[in-house]
């Protein structure tokens, strides 16, 4: 009876760390959503761009070009999503006379590579942006505009830049990738979210990245002169308020803008006009527009 009650667990432990894995592979591979929106569609000039990172992954994005541009911005979609979700954000930036530059990541819409690490390889990926932008507008200030991971991929990259853009506006950046890890299957698994919270530990054996070192809150410590604009929802799960001020402390230059009742990255489409108006009473203080 012992025995066939041993046998019994270790199928069900088996099955469950299999299960493990599957979802940590689907994680690290998400699906492709297809671009859904273009600059063209808005009536926006649309330049295709290609772009090889440092690793070797080629990048592939949209300029929408300004005769004149007041500044230049990089915008950084979120994690399954691709260069079409922040184009509305792009065509209003277009409309107060800046030049934009929007792609996809590594591993999501038609960009090249096949493995997400949420962040910390993503930095490759704006860094490239970031030099390409910068030699297609060399007199021009630049900034970047991250969404979730690409707001946390934002700072990292920000970190390892030798000349650092002039300003950083996060949109829902997590402060720490187990914490998001954590959040984000409270969001979507519903009651059994513990039973999936250690799918990190294999994302970690696939990556070779430990999501517990992963701080972004300690990198931006690290660069106490640039300008942030920090945008969170009063009721995002993924990354909760106490999250959120451990961003915003960790800088003096850091400004927290809060959004009632809004979700993860829900700012902007739920509160448009307030959001704009946060946005561009921000970009004036530094002289963008």
């Amino acid at each position: 009876m012992l025995i066939t009650i041993l046998w019994v667990l270790g199928i069900i432990l088996a099955l469950y760390l299999g299960l493990l894995v599957l979802v940590a592979y689907g994680c690290l591979h998400p699906i492709r959503v297809p671009i859904f929106l273009s600059p063209g569609a808005l009536g926006l000039p649309q330049r295709s761009v290609q772009v090889t990172t440092e690793d070797d992954v080629l990048l592939r994005g949209w300029w929408i070009d300004h005769p004149n541009p007041k500044s230049v911005v990089v915008l950084a979609h979120g994690y399954l999503m691709n260069r079409a979700e922040p184009i509305p954000l792009a065509k209003r930036l277009y409309e107060e006379g800046l030049a934009c530059l929007v792609f996809d990541f590594r591993a999501h819409g038609v960009s090249g590579g096949r493995l997400s690490s949420v962040g910390p390889h993503e930095k490759n990926d704006v860094l490239a942006m970031v030099q390409h932008a910068r030699a297609e507008y060399p007199d021009k200030s630049i900034w970047i505009w991250g969404s979730s991971m690409g707001g946390a991929a934002t700072v990292l990259a920000t970190e390892a830049m030798e000349v650092r853009p002039d300003a950083l506006v996060l949109d829902s950046p997590y402060s720490s990738l187990i914490r998001a890890n954590e959040g984000w299957w409270r969001t979507f698994a519903g009651k059994f979210w513990p039973f999936l919270v250690p799918v990190w530990m294999f994302c970690w054996l696939m990556t070779r990245v430990d999501p517990r070192k992963v701080r972004i809150d300690h990198e931006l410590s690290k660069m106490p002169d640039i300008p942030v604009l920090l945008m969170i929802g009063d009721c995002d799960v993924i990354v909760p308020l106490n999250e959120a001020r451990k961003i915003a402390d960790a800088s003096e230059n850091c400004r927290m803008e809060l959004f009632e009742g809004c979700q993860h990255s829900q700012a902007r489409w739920f509160h448009p006009v307030e959001y704009d108006e946060r946005l561009f009473r921000f970009l004036k203080e530094q002289n963008l527009i």
